[in-house]
């Protein structure tokens, strides 16, 4: 699978049957998924969990777990599924902290975490002090993902 943030600040995932945009919803080909619910599109598989401040989608994929969350919600670590995200994705907006953000991050302990949103801004990524990797595409495999921490890919 490649991840790559596209022009209008979403993400976009090439996967071997068809594109996921995630960025404000997620989109699969398209087909929108338009909150919480079960979907299964063409193999690839989407689990929209309603939070108390946000929805929480689960997409999996060539054996790999992309979490989106639409706003920062620390109830989404209480989620079962939440421990075996592979890549995370945050909407932050401009009332978000580093400290929050950081919070959630270091509950999911992603191997990757890609930021969409107003408020992720050169400063408050800054203020998040995680090792950031390459801008560009990122091709990503099971096999091939880190064994330990958390690297921040930015938009390029």
């Amino acid at each position: 699978m490649q991840i790559t943030y596209t022009a209008n600040g979403s993400v976009q995932l090439k996967t071997k049957n068809l594109p996921v945009t995630i960025g404000g919803n997620v989109t699969i080909g398209e087909k929108v998924i338009s909150g919480p619910g079960e979907y299964d599109i063409a193999s690839i598989q989407c689990e929209g969990v309603a939070l108390p401040l946000a929805t929480a989608y689960f997409i999996r994929d060539e054996d790999l777990l992309i979490t989106y969350l639409t706003h920062l919600d620390p109830e989404v670590t209480k989620l079962d599924d939440i421990s075996d995200t592979a890549i995370l994705v945050l909407d932050i907006n401009s009332e978000d902290t580093a400290a929050s953000t950081k919070s959630i991050i270091k509950a999911v302990e992603p191997a990757y975490v890609f930021l969409v949103g107003a408020g992720s801004t050169p400063s408050f990524i800054e203020e998040l002090g995680l090792t950031k990797g390459e801008a560009g595409s990122l091709k990503v495999t099971r096999t091939g993902l880190p064994l330990e921490g958390t690297t921040l890919i930015p938009a390029a």
